[in-house]
C-alpha cells in the first residue's frame, strides 16, 4: 500500500473528536452516514489520523493499489491483524467508476476491494484513534495533497511503462534517415523558406541571428527564414564559417543563382551640386547601365540619378533601397526629375502638417528642421498662416518641390496670412479718429492711440486689452462701453481697485449710474456699471446673471491664470452670461506671469479658447522653434491689442534700473542658514514632476518657506543700510516710492520714519485712496511705503521719479508693474528703479535669475524669445548644483 503524508497543525483551542462506533448508532439508522472518501480517477481513500512529529497531525490518505500496465485493482494484502486493505467503515458501497476518465471499459472486478464478510454481518469492528480536527476545511486540504498525489502516480506510471516494454524490442527500432543542417521548405503561409537544423553551437547561433526576417521554430527546434536574395547572402556566409553544416541539393542550385546577380544596399547623397546613389555591393557584380557614368569617391561608388538607373534598380531583387534612394527611383521612372527634397501633406490624428521627403540633399532637411514652428527634430510643419513667410523662402532657396494635395493647403494659408496681417496691423495701430457722437458724452479727451484700442475691441468683441501700464487701460474700457451702449455692464477687479474704478466711471462717464458690491449684502445693488471685486463673484453670480449684462470687463485678468481656482471658474461662469454679441474684455498688462499656460484660462473667459481647439491642443499646438513669437502673431491676430509707451508716447523719458549693493549687519546667522538651506536642499529630489501630486505640491511648499526665510534674514541684515540710504535720498528734497514684502520690514521702515504715507495690507481701501491723494499733491509727504503685492497695480504715483526696492518678489512682472506706477501718463522725469541688494546672498540669486525672466511678459505680449525655467526652480537649481552669483561689493 502506498500512502502520502500531509501535515496540518492543530489550534490550542480545538479537541479531537471520538469517532462514533458503528453498532452505537440509533434505532433505524444506517450503519454509517459517511462514504467512503474517492479521488477523480474513482479510487477511493483511506484516511487515519496520526500523532506525527512536534504536535503535528498527520492525516495519511491511502488507496487501492492499482496495476499501472493494466489499470485494473491489484489484490488486497494482508495486515497484521487479519484484515485486508481497502476496508472501509460498513454500509453499502456505491459502484465503483473506472480506474481512470478516458478509459471507460475497463470496470473493477467483481469483489475487488469489497467490504468482507465480517464487516459486512454487522460485526462490531475494532475502535478506531479518536480523529483529531485538522486545520482548514476539506477543500483546502484536498487541494493541498492533491499534487503531491498527482506527481507520485506521475512517476509510478512511468516506471511501469518501462518496466512493462519486452526485452529487445529497442532492436527493432530504425534510426531515422539522415537530412542535410540546411534545406528549403514550405513556410506557414505556403511560400519557399529556408530552414536551418543543427546542435546547439552559440558561435553558428551568432552569424544566424543576422539573416534577415529569420524566425526559431521551438517545436521543431530549428531556424528558418523567407526565400531571397538577402537571406541567401547570409546563408552563404553561414556555410563558409562553418563547413561542417550540410546543404541539400536545391540550396546549392538557389545559392548559386543568387550569386550571378547583384545584391547591395542604395542610398542617396549629395556630390559636386547635384544628387548621387551610393551603392554598397554584398554579392555578385554591379550592373553596366549602373557603371556609366560612375565615379568613386571614400571607397564609395557613386551612381548618377538616371532613368535608366532607377529602372534596373526597381527592377532588382537584391537591392535594398531606403526611403530617400525609393522616391529617387519613383521619381525617374515616372519621366520626372529627382529634386533634392519635396514638400508633401501628412495627415495623422493631430490634424494635417506639412512633411519633407529628402531625395538627396541632406542638408535640406536641416534646413528644415530650423525652421520656425518645427517640432524639435522633426521633419513636419504644422499648417499655419504665421510659418508662410518663413517656408515661401525655405522653398526658393533650397529648390524644394511642392506636390499638388501641399500646394493647395499653401495657397489657402498664404490667403489667410494676409487677412490675419492686416488685423495684427490694427491691433498695433497708435492712432485713429474719435469716434463721432462719443467723444462729447466723455468726461475728458482720449489720446489718438486710445480711440485706436476702443475701436480694436469694438471689431473683435472679445479681447485682451493688454496696452502696457500707465496708458489708461481703464479709460479705454470705459469708452468702449459706451460706444457700443453695452449696458448693463459687470466689471470685476482686485478690492483694492475697486475704488479707483468708482473714481473713473464718475469722471469720464458722469451721466451712467454706477454702484460697487460689497461682500456683506445679501442682494447686491445695480445700475448701468456694476463693480465687484473677485472675492464676490461666487456669491452674487446667479443675480449679476439674471440681469442679462451686454459686457463684462475683467481687470487685471491674470488673478484668473489658474483654471482650478475658484474665483477663476466663478468668473468664467459670469462671464458666459453675456450675451452672444456682447463684450468680453479682459484688461491686464501682464497677461502671462510664468508661462503661457496661463492664457489658457483668461482665452476661456472672454469666449477664445476654442480658436485655439482646447487647453490640451493649446499646449500642444505650441511648441518647438520660436513658440513665443508664434503665439503672440496668433493672439494679435484674434484677440489682442497691445501697445508699448515708447511706441506712443516718445516724449515720456525710459526708465532705468540701478542696483544698490549693501553690507549685512547679521552675516554670521545668514551663513549658517543658508548652509542648512542648501543642505535640505541637496536632500530633496530636484525634479517634483515624476513624484505624487501631493507630495510634489507638499516639498513645494517647504521649499519656497525655506527660501522665504532666507529672504527674511537678508531683509533683516541690511535693513540698518537701506534705511541709512533712504534717509540720505530724502535729504535731496524729492519725493520717493519705498516697496517692501514683508511685514516686519514694511513696519521697521514706518517706525523710522513716522510721518511717511503707507499702502499696506492692513489699510483699508478708504485709507489707500486718501493716502494716494495726499502724496499726488504737490506739498504732500515726501515718502510713500508700500507693500509690493499691494501697491504695484491700479494706482498713480507720478509726482515721485524715483522707486526704491527693499526686497524682490518671485515674479518680474511683480517689479515692472510697482514701477510703472510712477513711469505712466503725466510723468515728465525720467523714472530710476533703485534695488538695494545684500550682497553675496540669496538676493544676489535671485536678481541674476530675475533679469533673465522677465522677458517672460515680453515673451508672449510682445514676441521675444525666454527662457522656460521659473525663478524659484533656479534659485534652487544654483543653489544646489552651483555656486550663487557673488559678484557685488557692499558700499558703505
Amino acid at each position: 500500500m502506498t500512502s502520502i503524508g500531509v501535515a496540518s497543525r492543530l489550534r490550542p483551542d480545538e479537541h479531537p473528536r471520538p469517532r462514533r462506533p458503528p453498532g452505537a448508532a440509533g434505532p433505524g439508522a444506517p450503519p454509517s452516514r459517511r462514504r467512503p472518501a474517492r479521488r477523480r480517477d474513482g479510487r477511493r481513500l483511506r484516511r487515519h489520523v496520526a500523532r506525527g512529529p512536534r504536535g503535528l497531525a498527520v492525516a495519511r490518505l491511502a488507496h487501492d493499489e492499482l496495476d499501472p500496465a493494466e489499470h485494473r485493482p491489484l489484490p488486497a494484502r494482508p495486515r497484521r491483524d487479519g484484515r485486508v486493505d481497502g476496508r472501509h467503515r460498513e454500509g453499502p458501497r456505491r459502484a465503483e467508476p473506472p480506474a481512470h476518465a478516458g478509459d471507460r471499459a475497463a470496470a473493477r472486478p467483481p469483489g475487488a476491494g469489497r467490504v468482507d464478510e465480517e464487516h459486512a454481518r454487522g460485526a462490531p469492528r475494532r475502535p478506531r484513534r479518536p480523529r483529531r480536527a485538522r486545520r482548514g476545511d476539506a477543500h483546502e486540504r484536498r487541494h493541498r495533497a492533491r499534487p503531491v498525489r498527482d506527481l507520485v502516480l506521475r512517476v509510478r506510471g512511468l516506471l511501469a511503462a518501462r518496466l512493462s516494454t519486452p526485452r529487445g524490442s529497442l532492436e527493432k527500432v530504425q534510426l531515422a534517415p539522415e537530412s542535410p543542417n540546411i534545406e528549403l521548405r514550405r513556410g506557414p503561409d505556403g511560400g519557399p523558406i529556408v530552414v536551418l537544423g543543427f546542435p546547439y553551437d552559440p558561435h553558428i547561433v551568432a552569424v544566424v541571428r543576422q539573416i534577415p526576417s529569420r524566425r526559431f521554430d521551438w517545436d521543431r527546434r530549428e531556424w528558418w527564414a523567407p526565400v531571397d536574395d538577402w537571406a541567401a547572402v547570409h546563408v552563404a556566409e553561414v556555410i563558409r564559417r562553418f563547413p561542417k553544416l550540410t546543404t541539400s541539393a536545391q540550396v546549392d542550385i538557389w545559392l548559386k543563382g543568387v550569386g550571378e546577380r547583384w545584391v547591395g544596399r542604395v542610398r542617396t547623397t549629395r556630390f559636386d551640386g547635384r544628387g548621387w546613389w551610393v551603392l554598397d555591393t554584398r554579392a555578385g557584380q554591379v550592373p553596366e547601365v549602373l557603371l556609366e557614368g560612375s565615379v568613386q569617391r571614400d571607397g564609395d561608388l557613386l551612381v548618377p540619378l538616371t532613368r535608366a538607373g532607377a529602372e534596373v534598380l526597381g527592377e532588382a531583387r537584391g537591392a535594398r533601397l531606403d526611403g530617400a534612394a525609393h522616391r529617387c527611383v519613383l521619381a525617374l521612372v515616372h519621366g520626372g526629375e529627382a529634386p533634392p527634397a519635396r514638400l508633401t501633406l501628412h495627415h495623422s490624428v493631430e490634424g494635417e502638417s506639412f512633411l519633407l521627403e529628402t531625395l538627396w540633399d541632406p542638408e535640406v532637411g536641416d534646413a528644415f528642421e530650423r525652421l520656425p514652428g518645427t517640432a524639435d527634430g522633426g521633419r513636419s510643419l504644422p499648417l499655419d498662416p504665421w510659418v508662410v513667410t518663413h517656408l515661401d523662402e525655405f522653398l526658393v532657396l533650397h529648390a524644394v518641390e511642392v506636390d499638388a494635395p501641399a500646394a493647395v493647403a499653401l495657397e489657402e494659408l498664404r490667403e489667410e496670412a494676409a487677412e490675419a496681417a492686416a488685423a495684427i496691423r490694427r491691433s498695433r495701430s497708435t492712432g485713429a479718429e474719435p469716434i463721432p457722437g462719443i467723444a462729447e458724452r466723455l468726461g475728458g479727451e482720449l489720446q489718438p492711440f486710445q480711440w485706436a484700442g476702443v475701436r480694436y475691441v469694438l471689431d473683435a468683441r472679445r479681447v485682451f486689452l493688454s496696452d502696457e501700464q500707465g496708458l489708461g487701460k481703464t479709460v479705454q474700457a470705459l469708452a468702449a462701453l459706451e460706444a457700443d451702449d453695452a449696458y448693463p455692464a459687470i466689471v470685476v477687479c482686485p478690492a483694492s481697485l475697486k475704488l479707483n474704478w468708482l473714481r473713473e466711471t464718475r469722471r469720464w462717464l458722469p451721466h451712467r449710474s454706477v454702484e460697487v458690491v460689497e461682500g456683506g449684502l445679501a442682494v447686491p445693488r445695480t445700475g448701468d456699471i456694476t463693480i465687484l471685486n473677485y472675492e464676490v463673484v461666487a456669491k452674487h453670480r446667479d443675480t449679476l446673471a439674471r440681469l442679462r449684462p451686454g459686457a463684462i470687463v475683467v481687470d487685471e485678468s491674470h488673478y484668473c491664470k489658474n483654471p482650478r481656482a475658484k474665483r477663476t471658474q466663478a468668473v468664467r461662469r459670469l462671464a458666459e452670461a453675456v450675451g452672444r454679441g456682447g463684450l468680453r474684455m479682459a484688461l491686464t498688462g501682464t497677461p502671462v506671469l510664468n508661462h503661457a499656460e496661463e492664457l489658457i484660462s483668461q482665452l476661456r473667459i472672454i469666449g477664445r479658447l476654442e480658436e485655439f481647439g482646447s487647453g490640451a491642443r493649446f499646449s500642444r499646438q505650441f511648441q518647438g522653434v520660436l513658440t513665443e513669437e508664434r503665439l503672440h502673431w496668433h493672439l494679435r491676430r484674434r484677440c489682442f491689442v497691445r501697445r508699448l509707451k515708447s511706441e506712443v508716447l516718445p516724449q515720456l523719458p525710459a526708465k532705468r534700473q540701478v542696483v544698490v549693493p549693501v553690507a549685512l549687519d547679521n552675516d554670521r546667522e545668514y551663513r549658517v542658514a543658508e548652509r542648512d538651506v542648501v543642505e535640505w536642499l541637496r536632500s530633496q529630489p530636484l525634479e517634483l514632476s515624476e513624484l505624487d501630486a501631493k507630495i510634489a505640491a507638499t516639498l513645494r511648499a517647504e521649499r519656497l518657506a525655506q527660501l522665504g526665510a532666507l529672504q527674511r534674514l537678508a531683509a533683516r541684515g541690511k535693513l540698518s543700510s537701506a534705511l541709512a540710504w533712504i534717509h540720505d535720498f530724502l535729504e535731496s528734497g524729492e519725493p520717493l516710492v519705498v516697496f517692501c514684502r514683508h511685514r516686519e520690514v514694511q513696519e521697521a521702515v514706518l517706525e523710522r520714519f513716522p510721518d511717511a504715507l503707507h499702502l499696506f495690507g492692513r489699510d483699508t481701501i478708504e485709507a489707500r485712496e486718501a493716502s494716494v491723494q495726499a502724496f499726488q499733491q504737490p506739498d504732500g509727504p515726501q515718502l510713500i511705503i508700500g507693500a509690493t503685492r499691494v501697491a504695484s497695480q491700479g494706482i498713480t504715483l507720478t509726482r515721485a521719479s524715483n522707486v526704491v526696492f527693499l526686497e524682490l518678489e518671485w515674479t518680474p512682472a511683480l517689479h515692472d508693474q510697482a514701477e510703472d506706477r510712477c513711469h505712466r501718463i503725466g510723468q515728465h522725469d525720467a523714472v530710476t528703479a533703485w534695488y538695494l541688494l545684500a550682497a553675496d546672498t540669496i538676493d544676489e540669486t535671485m536678481a541674476e535669475l530675475l533679469e533673465r525672466k522677465r522677458g517672460i511678459v515680453a515673451a508672449v505680449t510682445d514676441g521675444r524669445r525666454i527662457d522656460g525655467e521659473s525663478v524659484v526652480e533656479g534659485v534652487i537649481r544654483v543653489l544646489r548644483d552651483e555656486e550663487p552669483y557673488r559678484h557685488l561689493r557692499p558700499v558703505a
